[in-house]
């Protein structure tokens, strides 16, 4: 079974994160975030424990399945402990 991925994205420097299943979803709209979202990291579920991140993939799924994006604060852990996608390495906002 191959694993699924998604991509968590930060709401600036705030503690709102967005998760996806499409990497540069159009449906993340820029008026869920006043500055830009920024893509932090790519993951899959296997990768990280439920809750660890600020969110469960089991409600982050419904929602994703439902409009594409799934809001969630963003935990210290997922915030501190990650740097974001250095600007060379693909697009940083959506």
């Amino acid at each position: 079974m191959a694993a699924e991925r998604f991509y968590i994205y930060r709401c600036g420097k705030s503690d709102s994160c967005a998760v996806t299943a499409i990497k540069n979803d159009a449906r993340l709209l820029r008026s869920l975030c006043p500055t830009n979202w920024q893509f932090w990291m790519q993951i899959t579920r296997h990768q990280v424990e439920d809750g660890c991140s600020g969110f469960t993939f089991e409600a982050a799924i419904a929602e994703i399945k439902a409009k594409g994006y799934f809001l969630f604060t963003g935990s210290p852990k997922l915030l501190d402990s990650l740097a974001p996608i250095a600007l060379g390495e693909g697009p940083s906002n959506v």
